[in-house]
């Protein structure tokens, strides 16, 4: 099941949040770009999600890091993010416009030949190389 396959490009949905799966998982956290954040990669990741019934253990969940950080929120281009904490009780919108995005995209689609910036995966300060 690729992570990639929208089903509802009007709503930018697929047909399983792999980013919640790995969440609750324990392999990180929802950020502020709603992107899963890990610890030693932050946003730059790719997911796949295999479903099993195998009798697999996770861990426990991690707690967002985001803190007071604003990074994502403030170099989007679009303005698609709020800068709230994810809150699964909230609605995607809540954190994120994806209209705004989806019109940024497609004018970048157009005039460069690709719709995806990718700036909030650039800024975030986890999982970035360290200068020694």
């Amino acid at each position: 099941m690729p992570a990639s396959k929208t089903v509802d490009p009007d709503k930018f949905i697929g047909v399983f949040s792999h980013k919640l799966a790995a969440n609750l998982a324990g392999l990180g956290w929802i950020g502020k770009s709603c992107l899963l954040i890990t610890p030693d990669y932050g946003p730059r990741i790719r997911l796949a999600t295999i479903l099993t019934d195998a009798p697999l253990k996770a861990s426990s969940m991690i707690s967002s890091k985001c803190g007071n950080c604003m990074e994502c929120v403030n170099i989007c281009p679009a303005k698609a993010f709020t800068g709230a904490s994810f809150n699964p009780l909230e609605p995607r919108e809540a954190r994120f416009n994806p209209n705004l995005h989806r019109d940024y995209s497609k004018k970048r689609e157009e005039k460069l030949g690709e719709g995806i910036c990718g700036l909030c995966v650039y800024i975030c300060p986890y999982g970035r190389p360290r200068k020694n």
